[in-house]
């Protein structure tokens, strides 16, 4: 006989051991089971409704991080927004006790999308709320109704959730937040870095065209009173004046408004300063052109120059290359030169005295590619700050904030800002609708006890790094930098820590090799601006006053590159044609004088060509004379030196050998050999004759005879009719009388 099969326990088994898992863990992770208390009514879990009657705005949750003893008090305003009223509206506040174990979590409690309701702590009936009416709410649980439990590996967010329903039980409103539990007040810490951008608006040099020349964008409908006249130099970071050759030109009138706006009460500029100023924890990359710009412009410019220098003080900095340049744009156009003279000019110029690191780089907005990486390995750049859409993390894993990238130049370290802290910071709409500065520190501390319980055992680096536009919330940035520098498990550090810790290796997303976005600066018009500005500056040895000549002209290349002209891409094509017709025309004021055509009629003569110096140095230059056939030839003159807005006189030898007509072409030129001006053209007629030419042969053979002959005369000595006198004077024969001898006897 077979045995009868059973197969009931069989079935309930695994239904029972799932349940017995699922309230163990429960317990062990967060107290009682979440589910709703009986006879209340329960909200559906749908996606987050956006068009209920009541508005509910979580305005405070105390404490912060609940402990063990603490009441938990949430604060909230709700606004009838409907048409009708709601004559008993009553509002619960729920919990759900399970822990999340992933940041995914975290999203999914806001948008209800995860399905769990939570179990109801306490309930108020606030009383009627009329159309547009307004009340305010406290929804108070004793510690002993919160039902978390003390187990110290517990600690981390808790969903709240606050739901509003009206007279007939049907949900009217609702908002959702975290608590924060710690049964133990120790655990590991993350390292938190905030770095705050201050660069300014498009900038526009007086010299493209004039102090109005360019459209600064969002420069209109702002005061310049007090504006001055040229920049007072700043003290470099070994504390003496730094006057470089190509330091800024003054700001124009637009831009200068533009500096007014920002930096007025509630511009950016001077809330980002007030908010840098509340601790001096936070990081600072500062442009000094910005900087410089601002010392020159109206009264609230260089109040908040003036702040932003003392604000420094003790304050981990780096200063941007000059005028911001755009990365991306830089490398597509092979522009590394361009680079390297806008650090050069920040480490120069420096941030009002004081010591400013400037190794680390700023993308620009956007996605960044390996090629913009390598440009930063070309120039000696410790790191790049990346956008938060790059780099990022495979398969929801947490990450540190140091990447290391391979490029075609070799390793170069990324710093990579968390996009949800840094969005909780800069617009916390974005990752919460209807989110108050009380839900953003909510928010910011889950996330942060999420990112330290993720990963190695190690402290892990984040940081936290809005875009150069951002215009701070006072309110909310203040509340978001608060919690972040008191929360048991995140402490404010200086970027340079991210720098000196290790890559985790963690995986992450590639990038590609080379993306141009649309609106960056054309690449040959990079390669323009360099080459205007390099053959300025080589232009610039024939004098000894470069610096007068130079003045500008690097700051000029540079203004198009920046950043902020990503905005007004038109304007900026416009500007950068400009500025490089600037630079050229620094070159424009050598010339010769007109030369009329020459009649050359003598082996050689000399001839004088007039250089006009209409530049405002001194310049010392040659005239070279370059005939295009062989029957003239020419000499390059000395060097000669012509004053400012002056005009001198070279000789130049002409060489004529045969007879012809030949176009010459005669060019000022440096003492290398250079051309340096505009130049002359003129036609020589060549005739040396053959009577010229016998003249001299024939002039040439009676030298020749005369010499010879006088030597011979020497050389043959004398004869016996031409002998010497060997007698002397006394012993020597009278002569006879003149007219014959008149002896006696001879006839006279």
């Amino acid at each position: 006989m077979s045995r009868p099969v059973r197969r009931a326990p069989a079935r309930a088994t695994p239904v029972v051991l799932l349940a017995v898992l699922l309230i163990a863990s429960t317990w062990v992770f967060g107290g009682a089971p979440a589910v709703a208390a009986s006879g209340s009514p329960s909200p559906s879990a749908s996606a987050l409704d956006t068009d209920l009657p009541v508005s509910v705005s979580i305005q405070r949750v105390m404490p912060t991080v609940l402990r063990p003893g603490d009441d938990l008090t949430v604060s909230v305003t709700l606004r009838n927004t409907g048409s009708a009223g709601i004559a008993d509206p009553t509002v619960a506040l729920r919990i759900n006790r399970l822990r999340p174990t992933t940041r995914a979590e975290l999203s999914s409690w806001i948008d209800r999308s995860s399905g769990v309701v939570g179990v109801r702590l306490t309930t108020v009936h606030p009383g009627a709320l009329a159309p547009g009416a307004q009340l305010n709410v406290d929804l108070t649980v004793p510690a002993s109704a919160i039902g978390l439990n003390n187990v110290s590996s517990g600690w981390g967010p808790r969903g709240l959730s606050v739901d509003v329903t009206d007279d007939g039980g049907d949900r009217a409103g609702t908002a959702r937040t975290f608590a924060l539990w710690l049964p133990d007040g120790t655990v590991p810490q993350a390292r938190v870095s905030v770095l705050l951008p201050l660069t300014g608006p498009a900038r526009t040099p007086t010299v493209a065209g004039g102090a109005n020349a360019g459209a600064t964008p969002g420069a209109t409908g702002a005061s310049t009173s007090g504006a001055t006249a040229g920049a007072t130099p700043q003290p470099s970071p070994s504390g003496t004046a730094s006057t470089p050759s190509s330091v800024a030109v003054a700001p124009s009138a637009a831009e200068q408004a533009a500096l007014e706006r920002l930096t007025t009460a509630g511009g950016r500029l001077r809330a980002v300063l007030d908010l840098a100023r509340s601790s001096p924890d936070l990081g600072l990359a500062v442009d000094p052109a910005l900087v410089a710009d601002a010392q020159v412009s109206g009264a609230h410019a260089r109040a908040w120059a003036s702040d932003l220098g003392t604000a420094l003080s003790g304050r981990e900095t780096f200063a941007l290359p000059w005028s911001d340049p755009d990365l991306a744009t830089v490398a597509h156009g092979n522009g590394a030169d361009l680079l390297r003279t806008a650090q050069q000019l920040s480490s120069d110029v420096g941030i009002g005295g004081q010591t400013a690191r400037t190794d680390v780089l700023w993308a620009g907005p956007g996605a960044v590619d390996t090629s913009t990486l390598g440009l930063a390995r070309t120039v000696g750049a410790a790191a790049v700050v990346v956008g938060p859409q790059s780099l990022q993390s495979v398969g929801g894993v947490a990450t540190t904030a140091r990447a290391d990238v391979k490029t075609a130049t070799g390793t170069m370290t990324a710093l990579v800002p968390d996009d949800v802290l840094t969005s909780l910071l800069t617009d916390p709409e974005s990752v919460e609708p209807g989110s108050t500065a009380a839900t953003a520190v909510q928010r910011t501390l889950a996330e942060l006890a999420l990112l330290t319980r993720t990963g190695s055992s190690e402290p892990r680096d984040v940081l936290v790094a809005p875009s150069r536009d951002w215009s701070p919330d006072p309110t909310t940035a203040q509340a978001v930098l608060a919690a972040l520098s008191s929360s048991p498990w995140s402490r404010l550090e200086p970027v340079s820590t991210a720098l000196g810790n290790p890559d985790d290796r963690s995986k992450r997303a590639p990038l590609p090799a080379s993306a141009s976005a649309p609106d960056e600066l054309a690449p040959a018009t990079v390669q323009a601006l360099a080459t205007a500005r390099t053959t300025t500056r080589a232009f610039a040895s024939i004098t000894q006053e470069p610096d007068t000549l130079l003045a500008g002209v690097d700051d000029e290349a540079l203004t198009p590159l920046s950043v902020a002209w990503r905005s007004s891409p038109g304007d900026r094509d416009a500007l950068a044609a400009r500025l490089v017709q600037a630079i050229d025309d620094r070159r424009s004021g050598l010339s010769l004088a007109p030369v009329s055509n020459l009649n050359v009629i003598s082996a050689s003569v000399p001839y004088r060509f007039a250089v006009r110096n209409g530049l405002p140095v001194p310049v010392t230059v040659r005239v070279a004379v370059h005939p295009r056939k062989s029957c003239l030839g020419a000499a390059t003159s000395d060097a000669v030196t012509v004053s400012a807005g002056a005009e001198a006189s070279v000789p130049v030898v002409l060489h004529a050998a045969a007879n012809c007509e030949v176009i010459v072409d005669a060019q000022v030129t440096d003492l290398a050999g250079q051309p340096v001006g505009t130049g002359a053209q003129f036609t020589a007629r060549v005739a040396p004759t053959v009577e010229n030419v016998g003249t001299a042969v024939v002039g040439a053979l009676l030298a020749i005879g005369l010499v010879l002959g006088i030597v011979r005369t020497v050389r043959r000595g004398q004869s016996a009719r031409r002998g010497a006198r060997r007698t002397s004077e006394d012993e020597a024969p009278p002569l006879p009388p003149l007219g014959g001898d008149v002896s006696p006897g001879r006839p006279s």
